[in-house]
């Protein structure tokens, strides 16, 4: 079993909340309003955009397959884990309560695929790490260590991921397709908060492999979702 990991590192200083609004939404990414055809900007959250495109990575809107626009991510080289990074309105870094992440995956072929969760400034501490693998197994590791193969994905096919952090707990929860797959796993990150999320190719992934990304929405709170997200 080969662990693709993401050699990001951001540089940027950004503020960390504590507190703030209970029920926030701190992103919304689902891609409608983006032209088709075209590589994604990095606008930011307040476009609904990365903040970061990886080097040698194609993350270009496309209007199909998936019935809505979504983000297809592919690479354009082999060699090392890429990925497109999402950040967090105002900067903000979550350190307390809840915290619920939401997108929606889609991988053509089987590969290796990553969703990444990290801190704000940088990807070094890993609150969750999980990777797609050709086998078309799904395998967790965090800061805690290696959480185990926690299911399977199926190509050509819309799953949608949910996570929930339990940040005063130091926990997490992860479904997909409303199926639990980790429940109350203490994620072992110390000092940090929750600030990013990175989602793409392991870095012998085919240059053919391509996972499509679409309704992203991480919010404070209990993560009742009522603006009719999958």
């Amino acid at each position: 079993m080969r662990a693709c990991l993401i050699p990001i590192l951001f540089g940027a200083a950004g503020a960390s909340h504590a507190g703030g609004d209970p029920n926030r939404s701190l992103l919304d990414a689902d891609f409608n309003n983006e032209p088709l055809d075209q590589q994604i900007a990095a606008g930011g959250p307040m476009l609904g955009e990365p903040v970061e495109i990886g080097s040698g990575l194609s993350a270009i809107v496309r209007g199909a397959p998936r019935p809505s626009p979504a983000l297809e991510l592919s690479q354009t080289m082999q060699g090392s884990a890429r990925s497109v990074r999402f950040e967090f309105l105002d900067d903000e870094e979550v350190t307390h309560g809840d915290l619920v992440m939401r997108l929606t995956l889609r991988a053509e072929a089987f590969d290796y695929y990553n969703v990444y969760v990290r801190e704000r400034t940088d990807a070094t501490q890993s609150f969750l790490s999980m990777h797609l693998y050709p086998d078309g197994n799904i395998y967790v590791y965090d800061e805690a260590g290696y959480a185990g193969q926690v299911g399977t994905y199926s190509i050509a096919t819309d799953h949608v991921i949910v996570v929930k952090f339990h940040m005063d707990l130091g926990t997490y929860d992860l479904e997909m397709d409303a199926l639990p797959l980790v429940t109350g796993r203490s994620h072992g990150v110390i000092g940090n908060g929750v600030g990013a999320l990175l989602i793409g190719l392991g870095d012998i992934a085919a240059l053919t492999s391509m996972l499509y990304v679409d309704r992203i929405h991480v919010t404070r709170g209990d993560g009742v979702f009522l603006d009719g997200f999958e």
